[in-house]
């Protein structure tokens, strides 16, 4: 996140010099911690629509809006450029409203759970009927995302999500007090199956976000365009034989928010090898994930590159799948 303060041209120097990077660091950390304390003061509500209001206004101008840019040009390859633009700064304002809910997480999570989370569900959901047997949820960077576990915790199952450490120390430091609210354990991504799988053994469910491009993945299709996609969930689910449950998050007005559970996706194929199924999975995984994105594409966070740098929109969009979500009883 540091690279957001300096530019191309002085990216250098915080490789380079260590007292400059720390610095950076620091800084980063004093402005977000010191965003935080203002957004405290704040009414909840309140304060969400204040950081979406800024992050409208200052996103559009940092370099991580190219980025933005492309990914939703080649998502959504029928939009013009002012659409797009538009588009972008939408995007930028639902990622202002999350930061400053790191600010209001034990209200959304604990004092006010009741009104602001709503939970829902989307045909047969075993794990909503027997909490105990752990189960790989899966989900995307759609609207606040952190609030996906504490509405697992918040029907009874044993959860471990992944996270991606910051780059920044003080400033991961930070947000792992504040994710405190959620209810869960939190593992670094980088841990591996091995770790995640004595998780699944010791009877705790797995959390993942997953729409993002993982070099070592596998191309699979994401909007018709090939992403190179972890098959680690599908992978967990198959070889623990436990239910692979999609999860979406909706923002519904300020800091509200519906989790809704969805049946558990199964291969195409149950003779396959591990690898095939996994792959069969993973596709049902991004087409679930692009027709959410569709629906409500200011929800989605795209700050980092989905696709090849010389990727292009493919000549015609895929279909979207459909379903209507029921109130769990679970909830």
């Amino acid at each position: 996140m540091a690279r957001l303060i300096i530019g191309t041209s002085l990216r250098r120097y915080f490789e380079r010099w260590s007292f400059v990077r720390k610095i950076l660091w620091l800084t980063e950390a004093g402005v977000l911690w010191t965003f935080l304390m203002f957004a405290r003061i704040l009414p909840t509500d309140r304060a969400t629509g204040v950081g979406r209001r800024l992050m409208m206004g200052v996103g559009p101008k940092l370099e991580k809006q190219r980025i933005v840019r492309r990914n939703l040009a080649l998502a959504f390859p029928h939009k013009n450029e002012r659409e797009i633009e538009e588009l972008a700064t939408s995007v930028w304002g639902n990622v202002g409203s999350l930061l400053v809910e790191y600010g209001h997480l034990d209200d959304i999570c604990v004092r006010d759970a009741e009104y602001r989370l709503e939970i829902a569900s989307v045909g047969e959901v075993p794990v909503l009927e027997n909490p105990e047997k752990p189960s790989v949820f899966v989900s995307a960077h759609l609207a606040n995302w952190e609030v996906c576990a504490i509405a697992i915790h918040r029907v009874g199952i044993p959860v471990t999500a992944v996270y991606t450490p910051l780059q920044n120390p003080y400033l991961d430091r930070m947000l792992m007090r504040r994710r405190e609210a959620l209810g869960c354990r939190l593992v670094p991504r980088d841990a591996s199956m091995r770790a995640l799988l004595r998780e699944l053994r010791a009877g705790r469910s797995i959390g993942m976000i997953m729409d993002q491009r993982v070099d070592t993945g596998v191309p699979i299709p994401f909007f018709g365009i090939d992403k190179r996609t972890t098959l680690v969930p599908a992978r967990l689910a198959l070889r623990h034989g436990c239910d692979l449950v999609p999860l979406r998050t909706e923002r519904l007005g300020g800091a509200r928010f519906r989790v809704t559970f969805y049946e558990p996706l199964k291969p195409d194929d149950p003779s396959a090898d591990e690898i095939d199924q996994a792959i069969q999975v993973t596709r049902k995984i991004n087409h679930m994930f692009e027709a959410w994105i569709r629906e409500r594409p200011e929800d989605w966070w795209c700050s980092k590159r989905r696709w090849p740098k010389d990727a292009s929109p493919p000549v015609e969009a895929p279909t979207t799948i459909e379903g209507s979500a029921t109130k769990s009883n679970a909830a």
